[in-house]
């Protein structure tokens, strides 16, 4: 499974879904080179791997962060191939907060329910989100795509390790990652 990384990526946003699945799954952090790269809280990363250099057959699920800014994303040709490619043959697509503008790039939100963090003005102007499948909800999913707004990110990354199956317990997981559990708990929620 894929994580993308790129210069001012939200970190927060796939903490819990990364926690989650890297029990269940090998992830990469998937760069637009293999330059290191700045999140938007500091954290300094090191893309394993560069767009150029993957293919979609090799993940199981593409995640896709959002961004303070987004425009790092805008005209990536080899992001939106593996995104169409991935999309095509039934691997998990997530995208949170901003995220989302990668998928609707790559034409993968036409004609599928989403959601996304900015305003029905900011999606006309940015040109690449359908708006009569736009939903205001914090989770949205529809087949093989999981999109949610960057304050869901907990329900997010539930989603996406529900859907990959990589919890047991969901209820067990959203109890403890509201932080109403306690570490004995993460036993019953994980798999191994």
């Amino acid at each position: 499974m894929a994580v993308l990384v790129y210069p001012g990526f939200s970190e927060f946003e796939v903490t819990v879904a990364l926690t989650l699945l890297n029990r269940r799954y090998q992830v990469v952090n998937v760069g637009l080179s293999r330059e290191p790269v700045r999140g938007e809280g500091g954290l300094l990363v090191q893309p394993e791997r560069s767009l150029d250099d993957v293919r979609s057959e090799e993940f199981a699920a593409i995640l896709v962060p959002g961004a303070a800014d987004m425009a790092v994303l805008a005209d990536q040709p080899a992001l939106s191939a593996l995104l169409r490619g991935a999309h095509a043959r039934g691997a998990l697509l997530g995208a949170v907060c901003g995220g989302p503008f990668a998928l609707g790039q790559a034409g993968v939100l036409d004609g599928v329910p989403y959601t996304v963090t900015f305003t029905a003005e900011q999606r006309a102007v940015l040109g690449v989100f359908p708006e009569g499948t736009f939903e205001f909800r914090d989770v949205v999913r529809s087949e093989n795509v999981i999109t949610a707004q960057g304050h869901a990110f907990v329900e997010f990354g539930l989603a996406v390790a529900e859907a990959l199956g990589a919890v047991v317990n969901v209820e067990g997981a959203r109890t403890f990652y509201r932080g109403h559990g306690n570490p004995a708990l993460n036993a019953q929620i994980m798999t191994s």
